[in-house]
């Protein structure tokens, strides 16, 4: 099962690993958070742990957390206007079939793709060639001037789980 914890403050990077901590506290009853490590490719895990995953992400003063008993992506991004020729530079064809022209939408692309590359430990670039598999386990979700994403192994979840966070300490890596 998965379940995404999410905060919210002024700095969402610093907001990121402390909502791991209180997130696996909840979540599995660990009393802190354990040592993490780095798989080759860079995605973050619990070393010797292969029954419990994280993934981890942030934009502006947001932070999301994706916790579950097998590989998981979580993407979020803060919805602001970009260059206009982004979305052909960095959706794939199939993807762009499906754009509605909106940054909205192109947000929720891009957190489905973010967010399936971190379940796979796949390279993201080129962004052209990343692209999620129609049987993905994946959601969509959307806040006022947000977009975010799972991509998992079984129903993906229904809500984000909203926590009030203090982001007085950094994380380990």
């Amino acid at each position: 099962m998965t379940a995404i914890y999410g905060a919210a403050g002024t700095d969402g990077r610093r907001l990121a690993w402390p909502l791991l901590e209180a997130a696996v506290r909840l979540h599995w009853g660990w009393p802190f958070l354990p040592p993490v490590d780095r798989s080759p490719r860079g995605k973050p895990l619990f070393p010797g742990r292969e029954d419990r995953w994280f993934s981890l992400s942030h934009s502006g003063g947001l932070a999301l957390c994706a916790l579950s008993a097998a590989s998981v992506g979580v993407d979020i991004e803060v919805v602001r206007p970009r260059r206009a020729r982004l979305p052909q530079r960095l959706l794939s064809r199939e993807e762009l079939a499906r754009y509605d022209g909106t940054w909205e939408d192109f947000y929720r692309l891009w957190t489905l793709k973010e967010s399936w590359c971190k379940r796979e430990d796949a390279p993201l670039y080129p962004p052209q060639r990343a692209a999620v598999p129609s049987d993905c386990p994946c959601k969509s979700y959307a806040g006022a001037g947000w977009r975010g994403a799972v991509c998992c192994h079984g129903a993906p979840p229904e809500d984000i789980i909203w926590l009030e966070v203090s982001c007085e300490k950094e994380g380990p890596i």
